[in-house]
């Protein structure tokens, strides 16, 4: 999903690979519906001269004599000076909708709205809500709680999704926002003490600039979700509820223990912190061991300016001696001190060394992050694999494993699978449950297949809906959870699986079916 840190990086991307002053040499694409309205665009873009860009909250102003405004949606992506044959857009379609020629560079923009605008339009918008925009350094606390303010009406979960009020934020902040504050999303914004609405906007600056760091470095934002898609919560281990909420139905995630519907009862003090850079914020700038000290950071001299390395004690070029730096305890530390982020460190990083060991841990691979350890195993000494597996890493679920076979893409597409997957008859191990991309008739339906690595994988085939009743048309339903809040949130049913227009009335609760242990997504 392509948030407003997401759109804010495409900004930065633009602006250092580009050089401004170039002019449009050709427009392609079918960012317009019609004809005429793409000869039009391209007639007043044709010839224009690049001047800049920039971005405000989800959107990305492309300037020229005229303004371009892309959207990004849920999948959109940008490339530059990609090879024609291999621009690919990721999740989505690989052909641009939108391809801009300049004198020496090429910018593709794929699965997202272009709409052609004037340049004067577009800076006042920009100026009007730069201070609102939860991504800009020009963001303005105590505007954005008067904006949130004057929507006494309505619940947290629009007010936060709404770009007019809060640029930049998407499902994923609004729902990581709204724990991190302890509100449930239904809350209304009148409802809210000052002190809570103020908080309730630093969590959510506090988490953008995470996704922001997360998505800038390469890290996994999923590892810092306590609700987002979550099967239990990252606090207090209950079940998440998850529902559509709002006026949009937007996906909803959140927990019924940690974020209250009173909130007379929510005391800001007594929640708890995350261990990153919102727990340096929300202690006041307290010392912990996540916050980055100045002498652990590189310094510029003063004299010649050159950057010098953290353990330099001298300037290398003009041996300029440092300039004395904070020591702990003698004051607090001060707010320009570096967040130390899960996903950023600043000592040299552990070398990891990973063992693949068949005969007595099947597929699994081990990840040591510390070399000492590998001795230990000689010495009769205990290791244990990373809880946090790398993207290559296949670990083979035994039949201890309560979520079975199941993959976290299984997670994130939000297909429910049967609590006994089947074993593979070649190898006898629990199967790893697929779905359908292909366009077809089979597309959505789920499959069971070999879980071993590609070199070693069977032929094994099977179902998984083989079991499900079949509708007044005589066709296999299909399986859906109740999203709506109720006694019913999280059950599933078997329903019509022809699209809405053409489904019959056929309902049946799935009891005693498939589960609810992988939660639907977006």
């Amino acid at each position: 999903m392509v948030e407003g840190p997401g759109c804010t990086l495409n900004g930065e991307k633009i602006r250092s690979r580009i050089q401004k002053g170039q002019r449009v040499k050709e427009m392609r694409g079918n960012m317009f519906t019609t004809k005429q309205e793409r000869n039009n665009a391209i007639q007043r873009l044709k010839g224009s001269q690049y001047t800049g860009v920039d971005t405000l909250g989800k959107e990305l102003l492309y300037f020229g004599s005229n303004a371009l405004r892309v959207h990004f949606g849920m999948n959109g992506s940008m490339r530059i000076n990609t090879p024609e044959r291999n621009h690919g857009g990721g999740r989505g379609s690989s052909v641009p909708v939108l391809e801009i020629h300049l004198a020496n560079d090429i910018v593709r923009f794929f699965d997202s709205t272009v709409e052609l605008r004037l340049s004067d339009d577009c800076n006042q918008r920009v100026r009007a809500l730069q201070s609102l925009d939860v991504c800009s350094p020009a963001f303005i606390h105590s505007r954005s709680a008067e904006a949130v303010r004057r929507h006494l009406g309505r619940m947290l979960c629009d007010v936060l999704l709404d770009q007019a009020v809060m640029p930049g934020v998407g499902n994923i902040i609004k729902n990581e926002a709204l724990f991190d504050a302890g509100l449930h999303p239904a809350v209304k914004v009148e409802q809210l003490s000052d002190e809570q609405l103020h908080h309730l906007v630093k969590m959510t600056r506090d988490f953008t600039l995470l996704f922001y760091k997360c998505r800038k470095s390469g890290s996994a934002l999923c590892t810092h979700y306590k609700v987002y898609k979550r099967s239990r919560c990252g606090r207090c281990s209950g079940t998440i509820t998850v529902c559509r909420l709002g006026d949009n139905a937007r996906m909803t995630y959140f927990c019924d223990r940690c974020q209250g519907r009173d909130t007379g009862s929510i005391h800001i003090s007594q929640l708890p912190v995350r261990n990153t850079l919102i727990a340096w914020a929300s202690s006041g700038g307290a010392a912990n061991e996540n916050v980055a000290k100045r002498e652990e950071e590189d310094w510029a001299c003063h004299l010649c300016t050159l950057l010098n390395q953290s353990a330099a004690k001298s300037c290398d070029a003009c041996l300029t001696p440092r300039a004395p730096v904070h020591k702990e305890g003698t004051s607090a530390p001060s707010s320009t001190d570096l967040v130390r982020y899960p996903c950023t460190a600043f000592t040299k990083p552990q070398e990891e060394r990973k063992l693949n060991w068949r005969s007595a841990f099947g597929t699994a691979t081990l990840l040591f992050s510390d070399l000492s350890k590998a001795s230990e195993l000689s010495r009769g000494g205990t290791l244990a694999s990373s809880s946090q597996p790398c993207k290559k890493m296949r670990i083979d679920a035994g039949p201890s494993n309560k979520m079975g076979a199941h993959t976290t893409a299984e997670m994130e597409r939000g297909q429910s699978s049967p609590s006994v997957p089947p074993l593979c008859a070649s190898h006898g191990r629990p199967t790893l449950l697929r779905v359908v991309h292909k366009d077809g008739e089979n597309k959505g339906r789920l499959f069971y297949t070999c879980s071993q690595p590609r070199e070693a994988k069977c032929n094994f085939f099977e179902w998984a809906d083989l079991h499900f009743p079949s509708c007044h048309h005589g066709k296999r339903c299909v399986m859906r959870t109740v999203l709506k809040l109720g006694p019913n949130n999280g059950r599933n049913f078997y329903t019509c699986g022809f699209r809405k227009g053409k489904q019959c009335d056929y309902f049946q609760w799935a009891e005693g079916g498939p589960g609810v242990s992988i939660l639907p997504g977006c």
